[in-house]
């Protein structure tokens, strides 16, 4: 449970402060540590906790124009379609009719994804709700399983990831396969997160596939929530 939160806080707002500035944290920062964005609890402070503005800018400049930023940085939920957009670029069947398959999951949980009701002229839900979150992460568990089994010749062919090295030699996960999972720059300490889950699994006694299927998981969701 340690491995996949840290993962959750690393992946979700990953600027990280200056270390020099550690020892004057702000009391109303909400930042969890030294690998998260540190947000302000006083509003309209134009201050930014912790975060070196140097830094930020130049994290900011490897991920993309403003506009990318915006979007990687926001907090609404994810529309029903962009979800099925980043499974299926994954490689994931969204036509798929197993019962525990990511596809099917996701073509039978649009009530809970908050998807538009045009006839009752109900707009699609812009806040996620619990429900929401819940039945993401069910389908993000699921997708983790499908392309944990598809990476073990060790690279993925899927339409974002074509060719992509996801496992090295060694059987660690490398930097640009989990960049093709989150859609951002990967750090190494998304690295060290996604392989210390799969090596706290194989303590734990599962699999190295199993241990690979839960820190995919963790990143996918991370990655595409504000959670």
């Amino acid at each position: 449970m340690k491995t996949i939160a840290l993962a959750l806080v690393l992946v979700g707002c990953s600027n990280a402060p200056n270390d020099a500035l550690l020892g004057d944290m702000d009391p109303n920062s909400l930042a969890s540590d030294n690998n998260t964005q540190n947000h302000m609890q006083d509003p309209n402070t134009g201050q930014n906790g912790l975060t070196d503005p140097a830094q930020v800018a130049q994290q900011n400049q490897a991920v993309g124009s403003p506009e990318v930023v915006a979007r990687l940085h926001a907090c609404s939920k994810i529309t029903y379609a962009a979800l099925g957009n980043i499974l299926m670029n994954r490689g994931i069947d969204l036509k798929a009719t197993g019962e525990n398959s990511a596809g099917n999951l996701y073509t039978g949980g649009q009530s809970a994804l908050g998807v538009a009701s045009y006839s009752g002229r109900v707009p699609e839900m812009i806040i996620p709700s619990t429900a929401a979150l819940s039945k993401e992460f069910d389908i993000m568990v699921a997708a983790g399983q499908e392309i944990s089994t598809d990476i073990q010749g060790g690279t993925l062919s899927t339409p974002a990831c074509n060719g992509t090295q996801f496992i090295d030699s060694s059987g660690n996960f490398t930097q640009d396969g989990l960049t093709c999972l989150m859609g951002k720059p990967a750090t190494a300490d998304h690295l060290a997160i996604a392989n210390g889950a799969v090596a706290e699994a194989v303590s734990q006694g599962l699999t190295k596939v199993q241990g690979q299927q839960i820190a995919i998981s963790t990143i996918l969701e991370a990655a595409h929530t504000c959670e």
